[in-house]
């Protein structure tokens, strides 16, 4: 691999101040969130942000979460539901067609969770996102290979957790969650990536 490119990913909100700081460290691209239900400040990617990342030669990474997420949060439905609010709020972005929205999973998934409600949480994403964005899924190594091996998703975010199920089997990752880290002064996550992996400028 090696066109790897380094990037984080936070609940924090870029700034002005934040940017400069982020291109010294050579970061090449900041996943960031859309939600429908968020309460933490910052959370939630705004155009005016997704547009100074732009700006900056900064790429973008969009992953949708309204968690925390268990067996008991995914359904046909609630991927529908999940599916149109990440719709509304990548148009809002000026997310262009083509790029990736990822999906959370964020907890050690058991077999039968992802072969059940899991399954059909991201099926149901996969016919409302078909023709727009391609389909992410964050998780387990066991939840992206499942996933993706189902044509489901077309790209895979592996967890940081390496406890999880099939962490150390799944090779087949568009982006690599490092470490929980403060970045330039924001809440977040180291990661790798290469190949498409889905980012975008506005």
């Amino acid at each position: 691999m090696g066109d790897i490119v380094t990037g984080v990913d936070s609940s924090s909100a870029c700034t002005s101040s934040t940017v400069p700081c982020l291109q010294s460290e050579g970061i090449s691209f900041v996943g960031r969130y859309y939600s429908s239900t968020t309460q933490i400040e910052g959370k939630k990617l705004t155009p005016s942000e997704a547009g100074l990342l732009s700006a900056a030669g900064l790429q973008v990474v969009a992953v949708y979460e309204d968690g925390p997420t268990s067996y008991s949060y995914f359904s046909a439905e609630r991927g529908t539901a999940d599916a149109g609010g990440a719709l509304e709020q990548a148009q809002a972005i000026g997310q262009p067609h083509g790029s990736a929205i990822y999906f959370t999973v964020d907890y050690n998934a058991t077999a039968s969770d992802i072969a059940a409600n899991i399954t059909a949480y991201f099926a149901a994403i996969a016919a409302a996102l078909s023709g727009t964005y391609k389909v992410g899924v964050y998780g387990s190594g066991a939840v992206c290979a499942a996933i993706t091996e189902a044509g489901l998703a077309q790209l895979a975010w592996l967890s940081q957790s390496t406890g999880w199920s099939g962490y150390s089997q799944f090779s087949a990752w568009a982006i690599k969650q490092g470490p929980e880290q403060s970045i330039c002064g924001l809440n977040s996550d180291s990661d790798v990536a290469h190949g498409e992996f889905g980012a975008f400028h506005v």
